[in-house]
């Protein structure tokens, strides 16, 4: 090869590497949301409780468009306790708060919390916290910073 056509091909792969970095999931039509602060989430997830009985409610990292929620949604919808009958197949995503809403059929303990944010690492998200309410008050609970796996 030459050194002009060695050239050429290294100019065109660079600028092929350009496009694609420059392409984002928003130009591709996704709905992509930026970060909001624990404030925003909490408040979110403080109406989430109040509004709909026996959920739990869980911040689940990197969680930020609605093409996301198609493989938690399949992983957390697969557990025993989750009652498919509410929601989509028992589970609500909110990618702008990236809060996963699960309905439950019985209260979980601590083994079905693990379950649960072990799914949510299966579908490739860190579940980062739970929320509960106390009263008036949301209860923020963190999760293992580890997949079990």
């Amino acid at each position: 090869m030459t050194a002009s056509a060695n050239r050429y091909f290294r100019i065109l792969a660079l600028a092929i590497a350009g496009l694609m970095l420059s392409l984002s999931a928003s130009a591709l039509g996704e709905d992509v949301n930026p970060e909001v602060s624990e404030d925003i989430r909490i408040k979110s997830a403080q109406e989430k409780l109040a509004a709909t009985p026996s959920i739990v409610v869980l911040y689940a990292e990197g969680l930020c468009c609605p093409s996301c929620a198609i493989g938690v949604r399949k992983k957390v919808s697969r557990l025993s306790f989750v009652d498919r009958k509410r929601f989509n197949n028992g589970v609500d995503l909110d990618a702008k708060t990236q809060l996963v809403s699960v309905a439950v059929t019985a209260s979980l303990d601590e083994s079905g919390i693990a379950s649960l944010s072990q799914s949510v690492w299966d579908a490739g998200y860190t579940p980062v916290r739970s929320y509960t309410m106390a009263g008036d008050e949301v209860i923020s609970t963190p999760l293992p910073g580890e997949n079990t796996k």
